[in-house]
């Protein structure tokens, strides 16, 4: 039996559109069928509400709905369903918070794992200790909070305050769309941002890659593209499941630093051999994954792409 899908937002960069080669055939394969006409799909799918809730009342005709998406702030909530529509349509959710888009720390991102990188050297030397941050500005300071289990799990309006505080005191620049004035070098991801990303981290040793959120298994291409470039991640690793890829003393774990000023004079005294040290066993987390080869790749896409299926078929069952 085929489900049909209609998508009320647009799908960019992930399965439902065919992002990688295979994607759709698998889904097609295991029953799940994209269709252009609302009319015949069986549940309507969006990465949000915003243009998931004008085809709500859809939903006292037989129609089901699922809010699907990668993106952390696209949709915030901690639970697999919600109810809405006057309380009267259930709305499924898939999203970073329920653990069942990212099924794994590498299942949406292995296949930029793909290269062997050197280890570095002993002897090598630091030549600059200020940090480089890529990333966009958004709501900066102001970035809403999201609250679970009584703590905060944004990491924007964090990742802001250490590029604020480090601008303002020279050891950090600051590379992204949206920043106040006189703060961002530039906006790089005007052009191929892809090859200006390598070009700016190999003038740097030290590279602030949050994400924007602190989630379970919920880790993109930040940290892979700074091990690869030889910067040392500064990551935050409290309510995420990074040691079970990454060992100890490995990336520069901000979640264990009281305060910003922590965290530049630890960069501004490491002794060559720490750095050394420390991106080694980066180098080595991504060498691991990056020698598992294309089977691997493909069976973590599929590990993501068959939580797909499940969610659609407990939809149609419920």
């Amino acid at each position: 039996m085929t489900t049909k899908l209609y998508k009320a937002s647009s799908f960019k960069y992930t399965p439902f559109d065919g992002f990688q080669e295979g994607d759709l055939e698998f889904l097609n394969k295991n029953g799940v069928e994209i269709v252009e006409n609302i009319q015949e799909a069986d549940i309507v799918i969006s990465q949000n509400f915003k243009h998931l809730k004008k085809h709500f009342w859809r939903g006292l005709f037989g129609k089901k709905f699922l809010i699907w998406t990668p993106e952390s702030r696209f949709d915030t909530h901690f639970k697999s369903k919600v109810k809405t529509f006057f309380n009267l349509v259930t709305c499924n959710i898939m999203n970073v918070y329920t653990k069942d888009v990212f099924a794994t720390n590498t299942s949406l991102h292995c296949t930029l794992i793909n290269k062997d990188l050197p280890l570095l050297k002993q002897g090598f030397e630091i030549k600059s200790r200020k940090i480089v941050a890529l990333m966009s500005f958004y709501k900066g300071l102001d970035s809403e909070t999201l609250i679970k289990d009584g703590e905060n799990r944004d990491l924007i309006a964090l990742r802001t305050k250490i590029c604020l505080k480090g601008n303002e005191k020279g050891v950090l620049d600051v590379y992204g769309k949206g920043w106040p004035k006189g703060i961002s070098k530039e906006d790089s991801r005007e052009g191929n941002w892809v090859e200006r990303k390598k070009q700016l981290l190999d003038n740097y040793h030290f590279n602030l890659s949050f994400e924007n959120t602190a989630a379970y298994n919920y880790m993109t291409e930040k940290i892979w593209d700074s091990i690869e470039n030889y910067c040392l991640p500064i990551y935050f690793g409290e309510h995420t499941n990074a040691y079970a890829l990454f060992p100890e003393n490995s990336f520069i774990d901000y979640s264990k630093f009281n305060n910003t000023e922590e965290l530049f004079n630890y960069i501004n005294s490491m002794k060559d051999a720490e750095f050394i040290n420390r991106l080694n066993k980066c180098i080595s987390t991504y060498n691991t994954i990056s020698s598992k080869g294309a089977n691997f790749e493909r069976a973590e896409r599929e590990r993501m792409l068959n939580n797909i299926v499940s969610k659609v078929q407990y939809i149609c069952d419920n």
